[in-house]
């Protein structure tokens, strides 16, 4: 059973609501804290768990409400260890190390759009590093060399961290990339990014004995909240089983000859994920931001604007009329601002 179901079965039982969350479902009806006779939720959240851990290949999962952030900033304090991390790392990577007293160095290219490299990582080691921290995929959709890095990190005897916010989908259709969790030490994923979940809500996956699992966890809890939101969590087992169904596969199918089409009308970045439409506005000669205002007039609103790109995040919720509705509004932006 589904722990939405569980959540579904116990609110029906719960007639006198004589306990938190203070709106006693008036809000929301299935917005549920424990229950005093012990009833729910952990055995059903620890089952949950594992049907993600197995869907994704991986040894363990830990839910999340706390998005990536949570995630990453466990993994870092987990490891106690200093590390090489990416230059363009989201603000969670700092955190992390603020918080467990150790040290990054940083590596790669300020700015850039693409991932950190076998090469780089080596360059920056010092006798003092302990993991390794990558951002793959990239805001951009550029995937790092993961077999190669993790060949790297298991010779030198390294812990591999992938902050995989964005990648929460690969592995889930051929026409997208290998999932970092089949290699990493340990990854999180951004189930709400790329999946069909609740904001906030992410996964923690690892590959770790079941001891040092545990002490992961205790990270886990220690980054969180004793008060998660089961209904995030709910949201998390639902998105994971949708993404692992066949007609999820069968709609990135019918979406990548959509892209496919859309990119040869504009100068979209050859990326790694073809979910990730990333406007190069350079190619244009045009200003990003008056292009997004434009867009946004005609309700379309893209996810990132920087001073060369527009992002834009396709799911498995798009179909290939979405891709339409871009390229018109594309069209009819650039008339409008030329």
């Amino acid at each position: 059973m589904s722990l939405a179901d569980q959540l579904i079965k116990a609110a029906e039982g719960d007639k006198l609501r004589l306990h938190t969350p203070g709106h006693k479902g008036s809000v929301f009806e299935f917005d549920l804290t424990e229950l005093s006779d012990g009833s729910f939720p952990a055995e059903y959240v620890h089952d949950a768990e594992k049907r993600a851990a197995n869907i994704y290949g991986a040894r363990h999962a830990h839910y999340l409400c706390g998005g990536s952030s949570q995630g990453v900033k466990a993994s870092i304090f987990y490891s106690g260890a200093n590390a090489v991390v990416d230059i363009n790392s989201h603000r969670s990577v700092f955190d992390g190390f603020k918080l467990s007293g150790k040290q990054c160095v940083t590596a790669g290219e300020r700015g850039s759009a693409r991932p950190l490299t076998v090469k780089q990582i080596d360059g920056a080691i010092t006798k003092d590093t302990q993991a390794v921290v990558v951002t793959t995929p990239t805001y951009f959709g550029f995937c790092a060399d993961i077999d190669g890095i993790a060949d790297y990190c298991k010779k030198r005897g390294l812990l591999f961290i992938a902050d995989s916010a964005h990648g929460a989908h690969f592995g889930f259709s051929d026409r997208l990339p290998k999932s970092a969790v089949r290699v990493a030490d340990i990854c999180n994923v951004s189930t709400h990014k790329t999946l069909r979940s609740l904001t906030q809500s992410a996964l923690l996956l690892d590959n770790l004995s079941d001891d040092n699992s545990a002490r992961l966890r205790d990270c886990v809890d220690i980054m969180g909240s004793t008060s998660p939101s089961y209904l995030l969590y709910a949201t998390i087992d639902g998105a994971v089983s949708d993404a692992a169904d066949k007609s999820t596969a069968a709609a990135y199918k019918q979406l990548y000859g959509a892209v496919t089409n859309i990119k040869t009308e504009f100068p979209f970045l050859n990326n790694d994920d073809f979910t990730r439409l990333v406007l190069d506005c350079s190619k244009l000669d045009i200003s990003p931001s008056k292009l997004n205002s434009a867009l946004a007039r005609r309700g379309v609103y893209s996810e990132l604007v920087t001073d060369k790109y527009i992002v834009f995040i396709l799911t498995a919720e798009d179909a290939p009329k979405h891709v339409l509705l871009l390229s018109e509004a594309l069209h009819g932006g650039l008339e409008e601002i030329k």
